[in-house]
């Protein structure tokens, strides 16, 4: 009797595991596949075991996506000959599988050495002849003699690949201009170039390029001049290097410039931007009229972002105005608390949303017609919660003239809020207009909320409803 209930649970595990590997056999391949899809290569081949219809699944996946993690030549060649044998039989497959087409090559190696150069072109001669879409190649130089690098040649072959729309490369050598008429995406990362004519040239001959991303890339003339990004057809653009930049971009509609200097760099040709920010940017002038003019006389501007403009040398008094913003993000995070900046918004009608990241030492005049929803998230983790935080705080939020419909702030103790004994007899009361107040608050305890929504309440009366870490209070 014992071995009854046994027997009976045994049974019905086989039937319910049964049932299970019934539904999934009830995928249909096209699923199947666009699931490995998002596998590295090693593992979809690895299916091929799994039964007799997973035998040749593997063959109708579109992508191939290979990673070398190795640090010995014995490793390479082990990884390399799997490599091959992988695209030989791929290339086999071709002949006796009808769906049996690769149009994504993806390849990334840790560390790059002269002797992979023939492995990767011969890979790379796979990917022309299979006329893939889309191209991925990341690779770490490797270090040679006297402390320079290794870095792998693109080979010009690669400009037959005339129907690639993405290309993505890291840590490659551009000696030759390419031109690929169908190429929506470009990115280019840590890149050495014979010149800037190499790039230059490349993006005139890619006429359907929308978006295009540059970052620290190093030109090895030593006279060259400035680099000249000129495309009808550019909508978004991420740029990060140090040097002279021309961009002649007229439908361009996204700009993020993340270091260089701000004087060295020419949109003038750019009057279609909406959305533009700057970080850890220098502006290189003294003057900051010009930096102003170029911010109003942007006539579709819709969202702007700064972050750590202190870097931004003769702006610490800053101007913004246009007609045509509704979002401004402010993030000062690289900066001690002696440092103070002030910032007006003002003829910005549209405004609808504001975020500030920081210290509560900057300085922030913001005028707007509108209810406004506001974003802040302080630096307050090394404050003592005294009376001169409280102050600096309260006065932060009393420079701005403006009405608040949903303030969300971040900060990193409920003991920003609980204010000291003799605080109400230093501040007036009634003195934020808040209505929906949400509070992130990093260490917050439960016998201390009452007293926050005390605090809170007798600073701003006119509060409808308030959440502290997803919890409403009221």
């Amino acid at each position: 009797m014992s071995d009854l209930p046994e027997k009976k649970r045994t049974k019905g595990t086989s039937m319910v595991e049964a049932e299970a590997e019934d539904r999934i056999s009830k995928l249909p391949d096209a699923i199947i596949v666009h699931i490995l899809s998002f596998l590295p290569t090693t593992d979809v081949v690895q299916t091929c075991i799994l039964s007799k219809r997973w035998k040749f699944i593997w063959f109708s996946v579109l992508k191939l996506s290979f990673s070398d993690t190795s640090t010995t030549a014995p490793e390479f060649l082990k990884f390399q000959n799997y490599v091959d044998n992988c695209l030989e039989h791929r290339k086999r497959g071709l002949y006796f599988i009808a769906d049996s087409a690769v149009t994504s090559f993806k390849l990334q190696i840790e560390c790059y050495r002269k002797s992979k150069a023939r492995s990767l072109d011969k890979w790379l001669s796979f990917s022309v002849d299979n006329k893939i879409k889309e191209l991925s190649l990341s690779l770490e130089p490797g270090k040679g003699k006297s402390y320079g690098y290794y870095y792998y040649c693109l080979p010009e072959t690669v400009s037959n690949l005339r129907a690639l729309t993405i290309l993505e490369l890291s840590g490659i050598e551009l000696r030759y201009s390419f031109g690929f008429p169908s190429l929506k995406l470009l990115s280019l990362e840590r890149i050495r170039l014979a010149d800037n004519d190499v790039l230059s040239k490349s993006l005139l001959d890619c006429p359907s390029l929308e978006k295009l991303v540059l970052s620290s890339y190093k030109c090895l003339s030593i006279h060259d001049h400035p680099l000249r990004v000129q495309s009808s057809s550019l909508k978004f653009m991420i740029i990060e290097f140090d040097g002279s930049l021309q961009v002649e971009a007229i439908n361009l509609e996204s700009l993020v410039l993340r270091s260089g200097c701000f004087k060295d760099i020419n949109l003038s040709a750019c009057m279609a931007i909406r959305n533009l920010s700057l970080s850890n940017c220098k502006w290189g002038m003294t003057d900051q009229s010009s930096f102003e003019d170029f911010i109003l006389n942007l006539p579709l501007l819709e969202d702007l972002t700064l972050e750590n403009v202190y870097c931004m040398s003769g702006l610490e008094h800053l101007k913004i105005s246009n007609q045509h913003l509704k979002c401004f993000k402010l993030r000062n995070t690289h900066y001690t608390h002696d440092m103070v900046m002030d910032f007006t918004i003002k003829s910005a009608p549209k405004l609808v949303s504001f975020y500030y990241e920081g210290n509560i030492n900057c300085r922030i005049s913001l005028e707007s017609p509108n209810l406004l929803n506001g974003k802040f998230v302080f630096d307050d983790y090394h404050y003592e919660y005294a009376t001169n935080w409280f102050i600096g705080m309260m006065n932060f939020f009393l420079n701005f003239n403006c009405s608040w419909d949903i303030v969300t702030l971040h900060l990193f103790s409920d003991k920003a809020f609980i204010m000291p004994d003799n605080w109400k007899r230093i501040c007036r009361s009634n003195l934020l207009n808040w209505k929906h107040l949400r509070l992130v608050i990093t260490h917050c305890y439960a016998e201390r909320k009452s007293n926050l929504e005390d605090v809170l309440i007798w600073i701003s009366p006119s509060l409808k409803t308030l959440s502290v870490n997803g919890e409403n209070i009221f």
